[in-house]
C-alpha cells in the first residue's frame, strides 16, 4: 500500500469525505512514525495518508 504524507490527515481526511472518499481506518497514531488514516477515493483507490513525526 502507498503512502501519502499530508500537512494534517485529520483536516484532509474531513475534506475527503466531504469529497466522496470513505474511511477505512480512522486516523491512528505510530510512535515514532507519525498520524495515519487510511481511505477508499471515490473512484475506488485505496491509499493511506500519513503526516510524519517532526523529526526536528
Amino acid at each position: 500500500m502507498s503512502y501519502l504524507s499530508v500537512d494534517d490527515v485529520d483536516a484532509a481526511l474531513e475534506k475527503a469525505k466531504a469529497g466522496g472518499a470513505s474511511v477505512m481506518r480512522e486516523p491512528f497514531d505510530v510512535p515514532g512514525v507519525g498520524r495515519i488514516a487510511i481511505l477508499r477515493q471515490p473512484g475506488g483507490a485505496v491509499i493511506g495518508w500519513m503526516t510524519p513525526v517532526d523529526m526536528s
